[in-house]
């Protein structure tokens, strides 16, 4: 039986393990809320016709979550 021996990682590629996380880690923490906001402001009446749609749209595929946050911070 051969012990076990950790593969051995590079400067190289411990930099792109880096790299590939704060990517996931920008996107994670920027765009969700940008898109959150995005489809609250599409629920409101300022927004245009074609953003309302989508919005309603795009919040039933997941089910409603954001109008349930708006009923949430508004009662």
């Amino acid at each position: 039986m051969t012990p076990n021996v950790q593969r051995y990682i590079s400067p190289k590629e411990r930099a792109e393990n880096r790299a590939r996380r704060r990517a996931w880690l920008f996107w994670t923490a920027v765009a969700v809320p940008a898109l959150i906001a995005l489809i609250m402001y599409g629920y409101s009446d300022q927004a245009p016709e074609w953003l309302r749609g989508f919005t309603v749209s795009l919040d039933a595929t997941f089910g409603y979550p954001i109008l349930w946050l708006i009923k949430a911070v508004a009662a």
